[in-house]
């Protein structure tokens, strides 16, 4: 008897082995077939990440594009704005410099060169009503490279001019606010 039961227990010692090996193999084929769904899962999902990314790159490239469009179109017209109004007042200083050329009948000299200049200054007037501002640039940039000595001296002279003018306007402006107003700093 203790033979039979040695050779049962071995029996079932070998089909237990037999058992936990197959349960390995299995074991590892699943793993194996989860490790690649796993790794064909995680390609996939980069690949919709890379896809999305670009959708969203190409998006706001496209975005950005039509608000640069947007504020160039802007500034082309708030610049055709400031350009009738430079035409206008051009106008209006070159007619009150004509009526003064007029009324100096007696200085001829000075007559004379009010007419000038005011017909210097009706001329460039038309000549800025006439073109679009973006020929006024083109013209612009074609005499900087012309004749970049002087386009400099006009463009150092225009920012002394315009600061001059930013200055007098700060002050008048404190002037006309009374003393109760500058309680701040002055830059």
């Amino acid at each position: 008897m203790t033979q039979t039961l040695k050779k049962t227990a071995e029996e079932t010692g070998k089909k237990a082995l037999r058992a936990v090996d197959e349960a390995g193999d299995q074991m590892g084929a699943a793993a194996g077939e989860m490790a690649a769904s796993a790794a064909e899962a995680a390609e996939t999902g980069v690949e919709t990440v890379r896809r999305k990314a670009a959708d969203a790159r190409d998006t706001l490239v496209s975005g950005a594009g039509a608000v640069l469009e947007s504020a160039r179109d802007v500034a082309l017209d708030k610049a055709d704005a400031v350009r009738e109004t430079l035409s206008d007042a051009g106008a209006r200083l070159a007619a009150t410099l004509e009526r003064a050329s007029v009324d100096r009948t007696v200085d001829v000299l000075p007559a004379r060169v009010l007419s000038t200049v005011a017909e210097g200054l009706s001329s460039a007037s038309r000549s800025l009503r006439e073109r679009s501002v973006g020929e006024l640039a083109t013209d612009v940039r074609a005499l900087a490279r012309r004749h970049p000595g002087a386009f400099m001296a006009v463009a150092a002279v225009a920012g002394f001019a315009a600061a001059r003018f930013l200055r007098a306007s700060a002050a008048r402006r404190v002037a006309e606010s009374g003393p109760e107003a500058d309680r701040g700093p002055r830059v």
